[in-house]
């Protein structure tokens, strides 16, 4: 539905200090030109959700025509306010929001059509007109009616339309939430509700919104209901994650897992309504509302955000966004929730405190979360990805010392042996995960991959000419896995110092040598490509793993296959590992590996199914020694 820029992977260096009490930028590089719309490219559009009120406001208007391209309307769009009785409708303030997104050539996304919430649903949709409850047929009729309507009067500003609201329920509370919509004709109303946006509006993206779906359980339901949508023949076009985070939640993970389960659907994602809230809420819902006094009178932030939270937030805003520009061919939006933390909700919801969740601050003035995400969104010398074309001259060299002959042995014999339907290739990084000789790491191997037939024939020190070697000569020869994962070209690179442009070129060049091997010799097999991980033990390589990964994507993008660039999730704002993540700056450690295998369980359960109790792999190796057989 649009053009999609090749995946340019940044690395950036934020710094703040703390300046007569506040937090200032240090470091960091000019931002006084620099726009979200500018900088977001053509990766997805960028947005916000505002009220109709806040546009008379010159200083809202003017910030809203500056950095963003697409506005959703915060309330006066909603049933409730659009739509009060059957025969009624306020069509004044939605009227006033479109015309001002078409004097100021912004797109509108129309939110939202049906809400199926009774709190948030009138009486006269409720009740039939004999009185009772409303039958199933005039309620459909109603969904059509409003639908068609509201569709048909903006159709022509609305890019994009959340079309149902928040319709999964909460937790173990069952599947659909409890509602006239879902009592009274279950999935019927939703269909009803995207067949009739899709006949007024043929060309726009149809969005299911909610809440809280990168959880488990709510996850579960929310494939569950796309996935029968989507055998109906609905046109459900994207979900809309309304990306309400807290504060240090750890969400990334789960994120990348549900971002893996919607792209396997066919299912855009839309990141609807964005925000962090420094001022974390979970503890008003916990335990029966056991807090809730308490934090009524809780506002530990009135006077100001200290330094070491403000930093927190910007990490956790750095980290959201290269999540989102990793998965750009599937992100079509990202819409932050308010203009600046003045207006947010959370500043209300569900109790009255001071917050500070976006990138603007009460004044309008962009914050240093602000140049954190221009920071990873901008590049000063943008990478200029070369086309990937296949390799027929990388040349396979042998290693001759006697361990890297004797593990050839020995990984020659492990091929021989048991069944492989997922094969892990690469260097050391991936061998230290499923080696015997790293006994703690062998657990997690165990523990993240039982079931799935997983082995590991990834070497030491090996370089991409080595892998190649390797596989050309028997340890490829029998097997006809289902997945590989490839990680593979640290080796290439020098110990000390910056690498050539011919040394960059020639790490990519064996990893399409390498892949172009695996396709050749199991040619139905996914490939799972992951890109080269971080090196704090030298720096200078920080620009050439950038540009590395950038081609490597552009390679994935080009061929369809799977790329995983974790680099995001391992390090910190500064771009270097997090604490315990590599004890050398170069190898991972157990945290590490765990993010590794997060991203890479979903993958294989959407391929092979759910692990089998028992697994039939053959038995890990190590490193040889000189009496092996």
């Amino acid at each position: 539905m649009r053009f999609r820029s090749l995946l340019v992977i940044l690395s950036f260096t934020l710094s703040l200090v703390v300046v007569g009490g506040s937090v200032a930028q240090e470091s960091i590089g000019p931002t006084d030109t620099a726009t979200l719309k500018e900088v977001v490219g053509n990766r997805f559009k960028i947005g916000v959700g505002v009220s109709e009120r806040i546009l008379t406001d010159p200083k809202c208007s003017d910030l809203i025509r500056e950095q963003f391209q697409i506005l959703t309307p915060e309330n006066c769009m909603k049933p409730q306010g659009i739509h009060p009785e059957e025969d009624r409708w306020n069509f004044a303030a939605p009227d006033r929001f479109v015309t001002f997104a078409k004097q100021n050539n912004l797109e509108v996304v129309g939110h939202c059509l049906v809400w199926a919430k009774d709190d948030r649903t009138d009486e006269w949709m409720k009740n039939g007109k004999d009185g009772n409850a409303v039958s199933r047929d005039e309620l459909l009729a109603r969904i059509e009616d409003h639908v068609a309507t509201v569709v048909g009067r903006y159709q022509e500003t609305a890019t994009m339309w959340d079309v149902v609201n928040e319709a999964l329920a909460d937790g173990d509370e069952g599947y659909l939430r409890e509602s006239v919509y879902s009592t009274t004709a279950g999935i019927d109303f939703i269909e009803t509700a995207f067949r009739t946006a899709r006949k007024h509006d043929p060309d726009a993206l149809l969005i299911y919104n909610d809440y809280n779906c990168h959880f488990p359980g709510k996850r579960k339901k929310l494939i569950r209901l796309l996935t029968e949508l989507k055998e109906r023949g609905v046109p459900v076009d994207a979900y809309g994650m309304q990306g309400h985070f807290e504060l240090g939640d750890d969400s990334i993970t789960q994120l990348r897992e549900t971002f893996e389960a919607l792209r396997g659907l066919g299912i855009q994602i839309v990141v609807s309504e964005l925000d962090i809230d420094v001022v974390t809420r979970g503890k008003w819902w916990s335990e029966d509302g056991k807090y809730r006094d308490e934090l009524k009178t809780y506002d530990p932030y009135k006077d100001g955000l200290p330094y070491e939270v403000e930093r927190r937030e910007a990490d956790q805003y750095v980290a959201l966004f290269r999540l989102f520009d990793e998965y750009q061919e599937t992100i079509a939006r990202v819409s932050f929730w308010n203009l600046h933390d003045g207006q947010s909700w959370l500043n209300y919801f569900p109790w009255d405190r001071t917050n500070y969740p976006l990138l603007f601050d009460r004044e309008l003035k962009p914050k240093p979360v602000y140049d954190a995400v221009i920071h990873v969104l901008r590049d000063a010398n943008p990478v200029q990805a070369k086309p990937i074309q296949a390799n027929t001259g990388h040349a396979p060299h042998e290693r001759t010392d006697w361990v890297s002959r004797a593990a050839h042995e020995q990984l020659l014999r492990k091929a021989k042996q048991g069944k492989v339907d997922i094969y892990f290739q690469g260097d050391s990084i991936t061998r230290r995960w499923g080696g015997t000789d790293y006994p703690h790491l062998l657990e997690h191997w165990k523990k993240s991959f039982h079931g799935w037939n997983a082995a590991n024939f990834a070497w030491g020190g090996d370089n991409t000419h080595n892998i190649l070697w390797r596989m050309r000569n028997g340890e490829l020869d029998g097997l006809s896995p289902k997945i590989v994962v490839l990680q593979a070209g640290t080796n290439n690179l020098p110990w000390e110092g910056a690498a050539k442009q011919a040394t960059i070129d020639d790490v990519v060049d064996g990893v399409v040598a390498i892949i172009d091997e695996f396709s050749q010799r199991c040619p139905d097999a996914a490939i799972v490509l992951t890109g080269l991980f971080p090196r704090d033990q030298n720096t200078a390589l920080t620009p050439t793993i950038k540009e590395i990964n950038a081609r490597l994507h552009s390679l994935a993008m080009d061929r369809q296959i799977r790329f995983l660039n974790l680099n995001a999730q391992l390090t910190d704002a500064e771009g270097r590992f997090l604490p315990g993540y590599s004890s050398d700056g170069l190898h991972l450690e157990r945290p590490a590996y765990e993010v590794w295998a997060s991203a890479l369980r979903p993958i294989f359960q959407g391929i092979l199914g759910p692990p089998a109790a028992t697994d039939d792999a053959p038995n890990p190796t190590g490193v040889p020694s000189e009496t092996d057989p």
